[in-house]
This record gives structure tokens, sequence and C-alpha cells, in this order.
């Protein structure tokens, strides 16, 4: 692909209108991309995209530093932009490749003479997927390879396109000789990615970094692949990130840095909801909590987990903690008497504080949970709440109000969910609560390949994700959490897949956008 010598890489740089779609595509790409071998590859989104990028002269000088910044000076670039008109007068004398979607396919001539130019007729985002991943998979001869074939045919297969083009195609992404820029006409902007500050937080592609849930398909699998028969289910870039879950790699930053990001933020109170039982909850609750105590017990702070299941508190077997242990009754009682509390018990860690509850329905008030939250936020930097399996509300019945209370009082709400039809729609009725904090959904992707990519299940995904802050995908461990449950120790101990995907919530945690209390 790299004409000049002296480049050794290549920058893709997202030039998507739409903010969702180009951060989407972005991330699909640099998350099935092989970082580890081959040719380098940057995967950056500007603030400018579109024909702006190239033809808005007032914002050069801004495109040119953000270029600067963000692209080798040894990388090619290549270019994801929709046509418009006047686009192909723009890349004359332009450096790099362009891939250009076409929704009028009489537009396709424009660009033919062009052997930079990638022009494909245009029906999604994901297009742009697999014609980026169809020429650079050594799929078409000449380039060299910077996807997977196998990914690259899934993603066809999934899209309808498959194959692509005939194999023997020669590439239009080489360019054959690198032009030289006219100096009476505008400059290319040297293009960098966007801070995060110019773009949305765009849940669950942009933050997300979703740890290895199983096997991928090996290259023989991938061709088996069929163009579907009949009409075409258009799959959007969101919904199919859980087909790369095997090409996601998450690396946990230092202890120190989450700490202390987490420090900086202040207390945060994260609540642990659903619907329904059946969804991890508890573990999930249990497993952030190890984390969050392990890291911050690196700077001297402390988190702390509370058991705010009152018809069915759990938090005792995935704890292990000792009877007699002060429970969330007992503190309750104390601050409402003016009296000390007791000192809760610890577990797993010196710097995580357990507060279980005791084994009958109590009714708590909206200033009771307020007490507590005050009484907890001046001693922990990160609190944790197992709620009950209930749909917040004040006037539904003890259980729903003590939900709702904490709700009122939490900085996000963490929302497990399976692959299951009920408990999608259970974290969709509980993404429909008024005045929900910033949502991060725990997804359990099904290890069974068929449920994963049916497209029911992908369209569910993408609604979910659409109407969350962010989504994280979790390996499905069931085994494990059962017999976490009957050995009485926290499910991550039996799970080293599992203790990466609570790792990456409480760092997704860490992360999310400050909630401001009224």
């Amino acid at each position: 692909m790299l004409a000049d010598p002296e480049q050794s890489g290549c920058a893709f740089i997202v030039l998507l209108d739409d903010d969702a779609d180009a951060l989407a595509l972005s991330r699909l790409l640099e998350r099935t991309c092989r970082q580890q071998e081959g040719v380098p590859a940057l995967f950056k989104v500007p603030a400018v995209r579109g024909l702006a990028f190239f033809a808005d002269a007032a914002l050069q000088r801004e495109l040119d530093a953000w270029w600067s910044q963000e692209v080798p000076r040894s990388a090619h670039p290549v270019y994801l932009v929709m046509d418009a008109d006047g686009l192909e007068e723009w890349m004359q004398g332009l450096d790099g490749t362009f891939y250009v979607g076409v929704r009028d396919a009489a537009r396709l001539a424009v660009y033919q003479a062009d052997r930079r130019v990638r022009p494909f007729e245009w029906t999604g985002p994901l297009d742009f997927a697999v014609a980026l991943m169809h020429d650079h998979s050594g799929a078409r001869g000449g380039d060299h390879i910077i996807f997977d074939r196998a990914d690259a045919l899934r993603i066809a297969a999934l899209s309808g396109r498959l194959p692509l083009q005939p194999e023997a195609e020669p590439s239009a992404a080489v360019p054959r000789q690198t032009a030289r820029p006219d100096p009476h006409r505008p400059k290319a902007p040297q293009v960098r990615s966007a801070p995060s500050s110019t773009l949305p937080q765009a849940g669950p592609l942009s933050r997300a970094v979703l740890s290895q849930t199983g096997p991928a398909p090996g290259r023989d699998e991938a061709a088996t692949f069929q163009r579907p028969s009949g009409g075409r289910h258009r799959l959007s870039t969101a919904a199919l990130s859980t087909v790369f879950r095997s090409r996601r790699r998450f690396r946990p930053r230092p202890d120190a840095d989450v700490a202390h990001q987490l420090a900086g933020r202040g207390t945060t109170l994260v609540v642990i909801g659903s619907r329904k039982g059946g969804v991890g909850k508890t573990s999930f609750a249990a497993g952030i909590a190890i984390v969050a105590g392990t890291v911050l017990d690196q700077i001297g702070h402390m988190a702390c987990i509370v058991d705010a299941n009152i018809a069915n508190p759990d938090a005792w077997g995935q704890m292990n903690l000792p009877a007699g242990a002060a429970t969330v009754r007992a503190t309750l009682a104390a601050l409402l008497g003016n009296r000390e509390p007791p000192p809760p018990v610890h577990a797993a860690t010196p710097a995580l504080a357990c507060y279980p509850e005791v084994r009958e329905a109590i009714e708590y008030s909206r200033t009771a949970i307020r007490r507590l939250a005050e009484h907890l936020r001046r001693r922990y930097t990160l609190i944790v709440v197992d709620m009950s399996n209930r749909l917040p509300d004040p006037t539904a019945g003890p259980e729903a109000a003590v939900a709702a209370f904490w709700l009122e009082v939490a900085d996000v709400l963490v929302l497990p969910t399976t692959s299951a039809r009920a408990d999608f729609n259970g974290a969709l009725d509980y993404l429909e609560v008024g005045d929900l904090p910033p949502t991060v959904v725990a997804y359990i992707v099904p290890s069974l390949r068929r449920l994963r990519e049916n497209p029911a299940t992908l369209e569910y995904v993408r609604a979910v994700r659409g109407r969350a802050e962010s989504l994280v995908e979790v390996p499905d461990e069931a085994n494990a959490v059962r017999l976490a449950g009957m050995e009485g120790v926290p499910v991550e101990q039996l799970s080293a897949r599992l203790h990466l995907a609570y790792r990456e919530l409480t760092e997704v945690i860490a992360a999310m956008p400050r909630r401001f209390h009224g």
C-alpha cells in the first residue's frame, strides 16, 4: 500500500459526518487490526469531517494543528469519506488514499480515473469496514496485511457483501505515485484525533474495550459464510461489536493511575440494578468492589460494598463474611439515633469495607438512605451498592422504593443483562426510568456463536447500547459463578476472564461523567 519508502504505517482518517457512526467505525477497525505485526495502523476521528475537512478554509489552521499532533509524518493517510459535490476536485493534489462511499451510483464514474480512490456504493457505515478490511487483509494482491482475512470475511458476510470483488482485481487502494500538492490550492489539513471534549461521549465503542470471551472463528469457518438470501438485513456498526469479541484485548492501566482517577472524581457511588434476577448483579457488585478496593489501596484510599437487596440479601455468600458482621440495618439505626455506627468488616482486601443486610424485608425511607449515603461518602472513595431486582419506584413497595432512593443519590448505574429476550427487555425497561445517573450496561456475551450473532440479539444490543452511556462486554462464565456461590468465594477468584471484565468495568466507571446532585 505504501508507495513512499519513507512511509512506515497508515493513518486511517474517518470523516463520516455522523458523530456516532464515525466513532463506531473507528473503534471497530482499531479493535480488529493486527497491531502486533505488519504495517503500523492508526485510526483517527477529527472534529471536522466530511467535505469541510478539505474545503473549509476557515478551519484549516485548526485542522493543521490537529494533524501535526495526531498523525506521524511517516504514516500514509487513508481517508474514509462520503461522496459530496466537488469532493473529487478537492482530492486532486492531496497525498493519500481515499475510500469514498457513494449514495448515487451515477457518481461512481467521477472517481474511476483516480487510482488513489476506492469508490463503492454506500448502504451504511459498515460498508467502509467491508471495503477497507477486504483490501488490507490479503484478499487483494499487493496490499499490506493489516486485518485478518477471517475478520474481513465475517464483516463482508454480515453486511451481505461476500465476496466484495473478484480476488484477481487489482487493488485501487495502492497509490502508484505520491502526488505533490498544488501550492495554489488549499493545503490538506494535517490532522489527528479530536479531543474528547469536541466529540460526543459515544457509549458503546468509545469507552468500552472488550475482554476476550471465546475463540475466534478460524479461517475455514469464516470462509463458509454465504451471502444472506432474500432481503439484506443491515446491521449497525455498533451492534456488530460482539462479532469481534475474540479480537479485543482489554489492557488494564496501572493500579495507581486508576486509583488517582477515582480519587480525582471525589466520592463515586455506584449502584448495580436490574429489573429481574439471574443476570449476575451481585457478582458484578462484588467484583467491582474488590477491584476498586485493590487499586485504591495503592494510594491509601478505600472502597465499600453495601447490600441493598432488602428482600434477598446475598452479599454474605459472595464476600464470605463472618457471622456477626455489622449490617446496614445496624449502621442506619446508629446513625438515625445519633450514635457511632459499629465498624464494618473487611473482605478480599483491607481497603474494602462490607455492609451486609439482614435476611428480612425492611422499609427504609428516603431520609435514611440519604443519611447512610452521606456517612459512606465521608469515608470511602468508591461505594458499590447491590440493589433489589426491581424497577425503581417510590410508590411500588419497599424494594422498589429503596432502589429509587439509592438511584437519587447515585453517581453511576451499572445495569447487567444477558442475551435472553426477557433480560434485554428488562434492561430496556430500566433505561426508560427517568433521571438515571450515567449508565454502564454490562452485557454477558453468550458463548454460543449462533445466539450472539443472531440478528435479534444484535438488534437488542444496539438498542441497549444506544440508550446507555457505555457498554462493556463480559464473558459468559455461568459455571464459575455457580461454583463461587457454592464455595462462598468471590467469582473473580475462579475466573481470570471475569476478573479482567470487572477491572474493565471499574476503569469505565472511573471515566464516567460526573453527576451533579441538586
